[in-house]
């Protein structure tokens, strides 16, 4: 007997764009796709579509593409039904525009050395998966988004830094006060702290602390894993910590935590919402679909990701570190710390090492206050020591008022 399960992901966009430091355009965009797919036996066919879709079209072509017979041993989640939202603002365009000016205004009338640009979008996020075996998952989002890059007039760089806030409900004094203790930073130059440096990250996403993430996204996947081409090979499971005792890492799905679906992208929405990737130092689980799991008899740990209109891949949804101390400056001492702003890309060895150019460091006191800039540098350390003996801990504060991610502070070398 055959299952069909249908996946929709439908979005509304308001954009503005801003140049010279003026709203230069609004935009407008609706998009929509859905995916139909029929799971027969252990075989899956998959069609989709963009815009308006006939779903009794689409399931036609699903059956007729299980002539290809692709291998999806899994047994379709069903009998459950869920629905979750994060709403937030909904500004009119108009309501928005005026929103932009007044933040824009304040930036031009307090930071006349800079011009910004980019823009501000609100979106509305909502996806939908259903089956003709119970299942019925939804799940929105409402989020705005204010990001500026700001450059230094008479500078010849493309960007000289940026500042950005995202989340649910947004006002004009919090945004202005996180960009003015940026700029204000920003503007002054101190001397360069090189070597063996403790250093912050706001947050393991982003422009920032991706990079510190890389191989744990890459060499955590049950197929890599497997195939035992993982950094990690070995390591998962053996009840030894790799990492420092204090670290311990999550990929979180409890809306109640941060403003994430609840359900991964097979449909399953696990006993224990939030899963233990590293626990106390010790690793502890892959990102394994359920196609995977089988492929490589691994796990399944409910993290499917991926595009609709492609098989859902194994793969981390948003990771999280579990805080060690209330305060960023619980994690501080006189000397204060680097604060990592902008990495511009990085790597990573296959022995672990981590090379992260840093484009934008801000330096903060002993309270976690920036009190200026020093020139970018390449921060270098091996994902070991990083997350192992030169680890500090994770504040359970947040970078700013809206975010969900928390302070991450470590010690890494600082090569100017």
């Amino acid at each position: 007997m055959s299952t069909r399960e249908v996946v929709r992901i439908e979005s509304s966009t308001l954009k503005l764009g801003v140049i010279n430091s003026e709203v230069a355009s609004v935009r407008t965009q609706t998009e929509a796709q859905t995916a139909v797919r029929v799971i027969d036996g252990d075989c899956i066919g998959l069609a989709s579509a963009v815009g308006a879709a006939d779903l009794d079209k689409l399931t036609r072509a699903a059956r007729e593409n299980l002539f290809f017979e692709v291998p999806y041993p899994v047994t379709p989640q069903a009998s459950l039904s869920m629905s979750v939202g994060h709403t937030g603002d909904t500004r009119s365009v108009d309501e928005l525009v005026a929103f932009t000016q007044t933040i824009l205004g304040s930036l031009r009338d307090e930071f006349p050395g800079f011009v910004f640009s980019h823009g501000v979008e609100q979106q509305h996020l909502a996806w939908h998966i259903e089956s003709d075996v119970g299942l019925d998952l939804h799940y929105s989002r409402d989020s705005t988004q204010v990001a500026f890059i700001a450059k230094e007039k008479g500078s010849g760089n493309i960007v000289d830094t940026f500042v950005g806030v995202a989340g649910a409900e947004l006002d004009v004094g919090g945004i202005l006060g996180e960009f003015r203790s940026h700029l204000d930073g920003y503007g002054k130059i101190v001397p360069p702290r090189v070597g063996r440096q403790k250093v912050i990250f706001p947050g393991l996403s982003g422009m920032a602390g991706a990079g510190l993430l890389q191989l744990i996204r890459s060499d955590l996947i049950a197929r890599v894993y497997a195939q035992g081409a993982s950094v990690f090979d070995g390591m998962v499971g053996d009840d030894r910590a790799h990492f420092s005792p204090d670290l311990s890492l999550r990929e979180i799905r409890d809306p109640d935590d941060a403003r994430v679906c609840p359900f991964d992208m097979e449909g399953v929405v696990r006993d224990a919402l939030n899963l233990d990737v590293i626990r106390q130092g010790q690793l502890v689980s892959l990102a394994a679909n359920q196609r995977d799991a089988e492929r490589y008899g691994v796990t399944a740990t409910g993290t499917a990701i991926g595009d609709i209109a492609q098989l859902p891949s194994s793969g981390f949804g948003h990771l999280a570190a579990v805080p060690t101390a209330p305060k960023l400056s619980d994690l501080l001492d006189e000397d204060g710390a680097l604060l990592v702003w902008f990495v511009a890309g990085g790597d990573s060895t296959r022995v672990g090492d981590m090379a992260l150019p840093a484009q934008v460091m801000l330096v903060v006191d002993g309270e976690g206050r920036v009190v200026g800039r020093q020139a970018g540098a390449t921060l270098t350390g091996n994902i070991f020591d990083v997350m192992g003996s030169d680890f500090v801990g994770v504040s359970a504060e947040k970078v700013d008022p809206y975010s969900d991610d928390s302070f991450f502070v470590t010690h890494m070398n600082v090569n100017g």
